[in-house]
């Protein structure tokens, strides 16, 4: 008997007045483009040209976004408003933590000690044999000071995405 095949995480795209939502997704895994100056025209046709789910406070901008699914962020608190979308997305279970970069929203890429030594400082290089590289930017990461509180954040999430509503 088949398996049912597990439904595409949806792809977001962030307005400008949500950088925050735009971490918290990336830093779940999932697909988010943030949009830090287009106009609402152009946001419009690119969550429309790019199949992604458009995320914003603007109330304007959502009502204009016919053919467009969009998501109304209605919470002030910068800290809920992630669990927010993904609730109003019907997307309970991230794609892969710690899996895209923070900054461009590139898939994260292995990256082995020899090709790092040029990209980082030797004693990381050595001692972290876990780095990973965006292709898109060329951004480094490594399980280093920051991470235990991003791991933290994304565990909390994601913790929370699975709590039945009450």
């Amino acid at each position: 008997m088949p398996r049912p095949v597990a439904p595409e995480p949806p792809r977001f795209l962030v307005d400008a007045m949500l950088g925050n939502v735009a971490r918290d997704l990336r830093l779940l895994g999932f697909d988010c483009a943030f949009a830090r100056d287009l106009p609402d025209a152009a946001l419009l046709r690119q969550a429309q040209r790019e199949g992604r789910v458009l995320v914003t406070r603007d109330r304007e901008l959502a009502r204009r976004a016919a053919g467009v699914r969009c998501i109304l962020v209605a919470g002030e608190d910068p800290d809920l408003q992630a669990l927010e979308v993904l609730s109003a997305a019907g997307a309970p279970h991230p794609p892969g933590p710690l899996t895209r970069c923070l900054e461009c929203n590139g898939g994260l890429e292995p990256l082995g000690p020899e090709e790092a030594r040029p990209l980082v400082p030797d004693h990381i290089a050595l001692a972290h044999p876990e780095l990973r590289r965006c292709p898109g930017c060329g951004r480094v990461y490594w399980p280093g000071s920051h991470h235990g509180r991003l791991a933290r954040r994304a565990r909390r999430l994601a913790a929370a995405l699975l709590r039945p509503a009450r």
